[in-house]
């Protein structure tokens, strides 16, 4: 046995036994008392040396308080031999995981069950547990009781970001965690609905695969049970934490749910879950287009972070050779007559941008070279990034022509406003259109960096001494 001394008593535990697997925040160990009872005596892993204050201690927001569903703590703190974080808590009988270990469980027992867990986020008030999973609800003097209040906020307000990933119960975190956000008390009411899925089903919602884009965007699988008990499943997995019931909410209706239903109850019952899966597919679908913006957007910072770099080859490439060349404000250099610029009208594009052509387009620029020349003004074309010609995110640069004549500044030209995005979606198409492409679409990054800049650099040379010629053919070869 090894002994601790915290802030009210001295503990002993046994480093051999442990109760339970370890969790996210620490190692739970069979302990005993100064007088000889039993105890659970909780190691986190966390130490002095990490922790931003020495002081907190995590129970005392409960201490006192008449609390008949939250295992009771005893004692926490650091203890001052092994600078290690300790709480010591009531041991229980078993766990609700030990228990679902054997297999679902009727829903008459889970309403029970939920009742007493709803019951001990209530009494908990605003106090967030963060880590509920069944792992963390233990038999206790006859009733499911919460263990780990305010452990996880403690470790939160005294561990850094990374420590906090490896602490998530993937299979029972909500969606606000996954990205980092603050927990909230819906927070808990989205990891009650996963154990709620769970009871009934014999496993959480997500239990493979890429949890965290699973918990973000997918729609759970619909349960077999009645139909109360599938909206309050429903209810509680929202994606959104501001569309969750509250607790009181919650305890309503399993009070619902344990009640006798009358024939007309049990119709309004079943129209009221329909709804509310209806109302979950929504909310998932609008979830998962959600984390597709996100990723977008950070498609599109990349994207433009790497022209910046071709521009900047670019650039230097001219002043090197020509060091009269001047740099000009927002991405431009001026050589003699000519100019070179390079524009960002579509700094994003939304997914379906080309819906015709059905090219997946996420952003966009504009290059120009022009002269001070009255018989010819100059060129432009539009840089893409996004899959066009060959299934591979890249840049291509692509320039258009207009039948007929185009009445423009530029020749062959480049698209620089939203209305005029048709004209390109229409010339990448098969559909017939005024508007096409000047030349065939050809990428610029990579391997083909330096084709590119010695194309727009050879036509700055000619625009310095205007010489830039109109092409004599469109398109061009």
């Amino acid at each position: 046995m090894q002994r601790i001394r915290l802030r009210k008593a001295s503990w002993e535990y046994d480093p051999s036994v442990t109760l339970g697997p370890p969790g996210g925040f620490g190692t739970v160990f069979l302990g005993l008392a100064e007088d000889g009872k039993e105890v659970a005596v909780k190691k986190l892993h966390i130490s002095s040396a990490s922790a931003g204050n020495r002081e907190l201690v995590i129970s005392e927001e409960l201490e006192g308080k008449d609390m008949s569903h939250i295992i009771p703590f005893y004692d926490s703190g650091i203890d001052a031999e092994t600078l290690d974080y300790f709480v010591i808590m009531a041991r229980a009988e078993h766990s609700l995981q030990q228990l679902l270990n054997k297999g679902p469980i009727s829903e008459d027992d889970t309403a029970k069950i939920l009742t007493d867990i709803a019951l001990a986020l209530h009494e908990a008030k605003e106090i967030v547990h963060r880590d509920l999973k069944p792992g963390n609800v233990l038999y206790h003097e006859g009733r499911w009781k919460l263990a780990d209040f305010g452990i996880a906020r403690f470790v939160e307000n005294s561990t850094s970001l990374n420590t906090l990933k490896d602490c998530l119960s993937p299979l029972y975190a909500a969606p606000e965690q996954w990205r980092f956000e603050q927990a909230t008390k819906a927070t808990d009411v989205y990891a009650f609905g996963c154990i709620t899925f769970a009871l009934l089903t014999g496993q959480p919602p997500f239990v493979s695969g890429d949890l965290r884009q699973r918990h973000l965007s997918e729609n759970p699988p619909r349960i077999t049970a009645s139909a109360r008990m599938q909206q309050l499943v429903s209810l509680c997995l929202r994606k959104n934490s501001s569309a969750r019931p509250s607790v009181d909410s919650v305890l309503k209706q399993l009070a619902g749910i344990t009640a006798i239903n009358t024939t007309p109850n049990r119709v309004i019952a079943a129209a009221g879950a329909s709804i509310a899966v209806e109302e979950a597919k929504r909310e998932a679908e609008a979830s998962r287009r959600q984390a597709e913006e996100e990723a977008r957007r950070e498609l599109a910072k990349d994207a433009m972070r790497s022209l910046d770099v071709i521009l900047e080859m670019m650039f230097e490439a001219i002043e090197r050779d020509a060091p009269i060349a001047r740099r000009l404000p927002n991405k431009g250099i001026e050589l003699g007559s000519g100019k070179l610029r390079i524009e960002i009208p579509f700094p994003i594009l939304i997914r379906d941008a080309f819906p015709n052509a059905k090219k997946n387009i996420v952003c966009g620029a504009l290059i120009t070279v022009n002269q001070d020349a009255p018989y010819y003004r100059g060129r432009s074309a539009n840089l893409w990034f996004g899959e066009f010609a060959s299934g591979e995110f890249r840049w291509w640069e692509i320039p258009y022509f207009q039948w007929g004549g185009r009445q423009s500044d530029y020749d062959p030209f480049g698209v620089s406003q939203l209305s005029e995005l048709q004209d390109a979606d229409y010339a990448a198409s098969p559909i017939m259109h005024t508007v096409q492409h000047a030349a065939m679409p050809k990428p610029i990054d990579g391997e083909y960096t330096e084709e590119f800049i010695g194309r727009w650099v050879e036509r700055l040379a000619s625009a310095s001494v205007k010489r830039l010629q109109r092409p004599s053919s469109l398109p061009e070869s």
